[in-house]
């Protein structure tokens, strides 16, 4: 990678996707700089991932500190990489980089983002429960991380096509298998990572699973945050569970690059009010 400028006297970090406009990065960081009492700042860049790398090079050229990275641009920064954290190759994706003299190095806050929502925002610890995961994306393998790291007893991925559900599940080592029927299955824990009831994604009304038919649920927690009640949601609440959306998950994901980039962790209350 080309060599960094010399830093500029206010911090810089940015988010980068396609399409960005909707990007609540922004407001959660500035948010947090100004509830902090910090210097810096922090931009929003459409890109695509075709320009990936030049928008690094420039970025580095210019002295950003780093970058996060929404879709699509997860796995496409991979081999950009120099260096790379253990989280971002287990998960095989990065939603973070960090500018470094001469490289760049990649790191994932999205399952200790998810583990710190659970946590500091539901009140739920996932240490020997039964967890029902959805999905098979980027969003699926990291909640999977997340629950097998915070030593969850058993793990199931439900997701509509086997075998990118089984190439998932091998992919890690642990209680982790796939779930083709969720009817009759118990667990304590349902983590929605697909975009279904996500606005504007084609489902918008559709629920991903049907609660009614799983057994001894404690909590449903829907990545989702766009709208923030989703049809889960309603569902979850219709049948009188705890049900929380994806915005605890968003703070707390920031929470973690904002200490990457301005050397500080602000409290995760910070962020959740810079977000609401």
């Amino acid at each position: 990678m080309t060599g960094a400028a010399s830093r500029p006297s206010i911090p810089l970090a940015c988010v980068l996707g396609d399409p960005i406009a909707q990007s609540l990065s922004p407001r959660l960081h500035l948010g947090a700089l100004a509830r902090s009492g910090l210097t810096g700042d922090y931009l929003a860049f459409q890109t695509q991932p075709t320009q990936l790398s030049a928008t690094i090079r420039a970025l580095q050229t210019l002295g950003f500190q780093g970058a996060n990275l929404t879709a699509p641009l997860k796995v496409a920064v991979l081999p950009l990489l120099d260096r790379a954290d253990d989280e971002v190759r287990r998960i095989g994706a990065a939603n973070t980089v960090l500018f470094s003299q001469d490289s760049v190095i990649g790191y994932n806050t999205d399952a200790r983002g998810l583990l710190e929502a659970l946590r500091l925002f539901v009140g739920f610890e996932p240490y020997g429960q039964r967890v029902l995961i959805l999905g098979g994306g980027g969003a699926a393998r990291a909640a999977v991380f997340a629950m097998l790291i915070a030593g969850a007893s058993e793990v199931y991925l439900a997701n509509r096509s086997p075998a990118r559900a089984r190439a998932l599940v091998d992919s890690f080592e642990g209680p982790v298998g796939i779930c083709e029927e969720t009817g009759g299955l118990a667990v304590d824990l349902v983590i929605n990572a697909t975009t279904v009831g996500m606005r504007g994604a084609g489902a918008e009304e559709r629920v991903p699973v049907d609660l009614a038919r799983v057994n001894e649920i404690q909590v449903v927690y829907d990545m989702v945050y766009d709208p923030t009640t989703t049809p889960l949601i309603r569902a979850a609440r219709h049948l009188g569970l705890r049900a929380f959306d994806g915005r605890s998950m968003l703070a707390a994901q920031a929470r973690l690059a904002f200490s990457l980039f301005y050397g500080t962790l602000p409290e995760f209350a910070v962020f959740m009010d810079a977000l609401l």
